[in-house]
């Protein structure tokens, strides 16, 4: 007689009942948790055995559920007295774009009743004239409250979908006059690729855009030997780090710079809600407090970032076809960090939706609370927010070919 391998039921318990799950004998039981979005690190794994008897705690996250020939039921035992499917995203109410037509993103978002214990999930359709409405509103709001009427605006763009969209919510400001001044960089495969579709961008829009070339770039750190290229500089003595970290540092100084040549303190870059978030949970984790957003004193200028509660779904559902540019012309990121970080909030913002802007305004009101001290640095020629240790100091001149004086 054969015996045939069954997997056997496997369930979450906890103080609001037993939840069965769907189980497909040929996986894990990781996997099977996995999928119906359980996280092992809150389960007790008790083992039920099919002859009889009390269960066992049992070590098999591993296992594949058909081979469980022992067990009757897997009993997993919530660790809390919370409810792990009070969030879950999988039965949603559908809300269709508004013309019905032309659907270019969607976005999930969750309504909380604390006081009836609910959470109804929506599922929002959204064309790209929402999308707009939303940046719009949004950046508005951010300008208005950070930047006075009258002021300049200087603007870093990238002739991607954040571009375009952050430059669409300031074109519609019309409430509150400023002036915008876009500039780009170039100097790496990514921004050069860029500045064909930007100037596109900003004729559209009616604005003159200002290109600084990769000797300006360098210039703006003090390099003065031309023949090595900024991305190979950095990759020589970064090993295993993003240039996006130096890229940001960059943008803000030409920025800056370009400020203060038109004679204003204001300049922003296209930071979004995830970036926001990505930065604010690498700080926190660091042991440091978040940096003041929207709006950021460095030295003699505030940097302000109006897409800072905007998420990237629905800046990409703005004008599509710049997104689609913009995604095909990105090298890979290989930091360890950078990846473990952007991977943490993605899973959040998928799992809990609303809870990434929520906490996203906690980081907001820590840091406007008491910003960050940025002290101008002698010897790099910029702001910082702290002292750089020697070793990262002269890793960093090494970069740029120069010497540093040590005092």
């Amino acid at each position: 007689m054969t015996i045939t391998s069954r997997a056997p039921v496997v369930s979450v318990v906890t103080a609001h009942g037993r939840q069965p799950l769907d189980v497909q004998g040929n996986e894990r039981l990781i996997d099977l948790l996995n999928r119906h979005g359980v996280p092992w690190s809150a389960l007790s794994i008790y083992v039920l055995p099919r002859d009889g008897g009390q269960p066992r705690l049992t070590a098999c996250l591993d296992r594949v559920l058909s081979e469980f020939d022992e067990a009757a039921e897997i009993l997993l035992y919530f660790n809390r007295n919370v409810n792990p499917f009070m969030f879950a995203v999988n039965q949603f109410q559908l809300v269709p774009a508004a013309d019905g037509a032309g659907e270019a993103t969607e976005y999930i978002y969750q309504r909380l009743d604390n006081e009836r214990s609910s959470a109804e999930t929506f599922l929002k359709k959204l064309n790209p004239e929402e999308c707009r409405a939303v940046i719009a509103d949004r950046v508005g709001e951010t300008v208005r409250a950070n930047v006075p009427a009258g002021s300049t605006l200087v603007v870093g763009v990238s002739g991607g979908g954040d571009s375009n969209a952050l430059l669409y919510g300031l074109s519609r400001l019309t409430d509150h006059d400023i002036t915008v001044v876009p500039v780009i960089l170039k100097g790496i495969p990514d921004w050069d690729a860029g500045v064909p579709r930007a100037q596109e961008l900003c004729a559209s829009y009616g604005l003159d855009l200002s290109i600084m070339d990769e000797d300006d770039v360098k210039a703006l750190l003090g390099i003065e030997d031309d023949s090595v290229a900024l991305i190979e500089r950095f990759e020589r003595e970064f090993k295993g780090d993003d240039f996006e970290f130096l890229g940001t540092l960059l943008i803000r100084l030409a920025l800056s710079k370009r400020a203060r040549d038109l004679g204003t303190p204001y300049i922003c870059t296209g930071l979004n809600l995830e970036d926001v978030l990505c930065e604010g949970m690498f700080r926190v984790s660091s042991g440091l407090k978040p940096s003041a957003i929207p709006a950021r004193p460095i030295g003699d200028v505030t940097l302000v970032f109006p897409l800072w509660l905007c998420p990237k779904r629905i800046i990409d559902g703005c004008f599509p076809k710049y997104s689609l540019d913009n995604y095909d012309a990105r090298y890979p990121c290989f930091s360890l960090g950078r990846n473990l970080y952007y991977s943490v909030i993605y899973t959040l913002q998928s799992q809990y939706p609303g809870f990434p802007e929520q906490l996203a305004q906690g980081f907001s009101d820590m840091g406007s609370r008491e910003p960050s001290d940025y002290v101008y640095n002698e010897q790099l020629g910029f702001h910082v927010e702290r002292a750089v240790p020697l070793p990262l100091l002269r890793k960093f001149f090494r970069m740029l070919g120069r010497t540093p004086a040590m005092t």
